[in-house]
C-alpha cells in the first residue's frame, strides 16, 4: 500500500487488536452510534487503535525516525496484559467519541517503557494526557460525559508502529513487537 505523492504520514505506537477483538468494537460502535453520534461518520474497522506513543507527521517519513522507532521497539519489555474497555465518551474538542478505559498499571508500564526508550533513540515522547481510548467515530457527537458500559476484555500480546498516511485505504503496520507471556502454569 502506498500513498499519493503528497501525503502527510503519521508514525506512532499502538495497540492493535485482533480480529476477535475488532469484531466486538466493531458491534459496540453500531450499538451506540445513534446515541452518541448521530450524523457522525464511523471510523472504518480495520483502522481502531488505541495510541501509545504519538511520533509526529510528517510530509515525507524520515527514514532515521522509522530507524530510531525500530530501535526503542526492540528496547521495550513489557508483560503481557488484559485491557477492560469499559466506557464510552466523547471529545468536543476534536469531535470523536470513543471506547476507553481507565489506564491501568500494565498499560502505564508499557507505554512508560515505550516513552523511556524513545528518549534514549533520540526521539520525542507524547506529551499529552494519556487518554487511552479507541476512536469509533468522527463527526458532530454530542458531548457525551464519559460513562460506564460493559467491559470488553481485549487481551494485548503485541504492540505496533504505524505509518498513517493521508490518502491511504488503511493504515500499514511498520514493525510489531511481542509482549512478555505471562506464567500461565502453575
Amino acid at each position: 500500500m502506498h500513498a499519493s505523492a503528497g501525503a502527510t504520514h503519521r508514525l506512532f505506537f499502538a495497540l492493535w487488536p485482533d480480529d476477535e477483538v475488532r469484531r466486538a468494537i466493531t458491534a459496540r460502535a453500531t450499538e451506540f452510534a445513534g446515541a452518541c453520534a448521530p450524523g457522525g461518520r464511523p471510523v472504518a474497522p480495520q483502522r481502531y487503535h488505541l495510541t501509545l506513543q504519538f511520533l509526529g507527521s510528517f510530509a515525507a517519513l524520515p527514514e532515521a525516525v522509522v530507524e530510531g522507532a525500530i530501535a526503542a521497539g526492540d528496547n521495550v519489555h513489557a508483560p503481557e496484559l488484559t485491557l477492560l474497555l469499559d466506557r464510552i465518551g466523547s471529545f468536543e474538542r476534536n469531535r470523536v467519541w470513543w471506547l476507553g478505559c481507565d489506564p491501568s498499571p500494565g498499560l502505564l508500564h508499557l507505554r512508560g517503557e515505550l516513552g523511556r526508550a524513545l528518549a534514549a533513540a533520540g526521539l520525542r515522547t507524547d506529551a499529552t494526557p494519556f487518554v487511552p481510548h479507541v476512536t469509533l467515530g468522527r463527526g458532530q457527537p454530542p458531548r457525551l460525559r464519559p460513562r460506564a458500559i460493559d467491559p470488553l476484555a481485549w487481551p494485548l500480546r503485541d504492540f505496533v508502529l504505524v505509518d498513517s498516511a493521508t490518502g491511504a485505504p488503511a493504515y500499514r503496520i511498520v514493525r510489531r513487537w511481542p509482549l512478555e507471556p505471562v506464567n500461565r502454569g502453575s
